[in-house]
This record gives structure tokens, sequence and C-alpha cells, in this order.
């Protein structure tokens, strides 16, 4: 009987210890195993992220280039409108001040080749 209580004690230890080494060796295949899933999941992650990303720039070109348009719509009315005005106020607008500009600059050359061909 002291034999029989010696050697349940030793199988005891001895399953103890063989619990221990498969807790060991099942503890690394777990923790490779979530090392290999984390680097799955990070790849898809990274993946949805740049999708995502492409979309969302793409959808704000989109937007930008509607607002764009919004604003030279608006723009051009504006000018139009205070052109108007203008007009009806009879003020000149830089379009005319440019074309008088330029036909002032038309006639003093005239007028410098007429003073020189009186001067020869």
């Amino acid at each position: 009987m002291k034999n029989e209580i010696k050697n349940t004690i030793n199988n005891v230890w001895l399953a103890g210890l063989g619990v221990a080494s498969l807790a060991q060796k099942e503890t690394y295949k777990v923790y490779d195993s979530l090392i290999k899933e984390g680097k799955t999941l990070e790849t898809k992650s990274k993946k949805t992220v740049k999708e995502v990303s492409n979309k969302a720039e793409k959808r704000f070109d989109s937007i930008r280039k509607m607002a764009d348009k919004q604003f030279n719509k608006v723009e051009n009315l504006f000018e139009t409108k205070i052109e108007s005005v203008l007009k009806r106020l009879d003020i000149p607008t830089v379009k005319d001040i440019t074309g008088l500009s330029k036909k002032v600059d038309s006639l003093v050359k005239e007028i410098k080749n007429i003073d020189t061909k009186k001067v020869a």
C-alpha cells in the first residue's frame, strides 16, 4: 500500500508536469496562431482603409468640382449684374477704359507720326 500511494503520488506529479508541458506547447501554438491572425487582420484593415480613403477622396473631388462650378456661376452672375448696374449709371467698365486707352495710344502714335512728317 505504501508503494501504491508512492506510485499514485508520483503519477500525480508526472501528470502535473505533463499538464505544464502540454500547456506550454499549446501556449506557443496559440501565440503563433494569434500572431498569424493579427497579420491577416492588419493586411485586411490596411486594404479597407485604403479603399475607404480612395472613395472619400474621389467623393471630395467630386464635391469640390461641383462647388467650383457653382462658385463660377455665382461669380459670373455677380459680374453680369455689376456690369448692368454700371451701364445704367453710365459708369465705364474696365473693359471700356482699356478700349479707350488703346485708342488714345493709337492716336498719340498717329500724332507723333504727323509731327515727325511736318518736321521733315
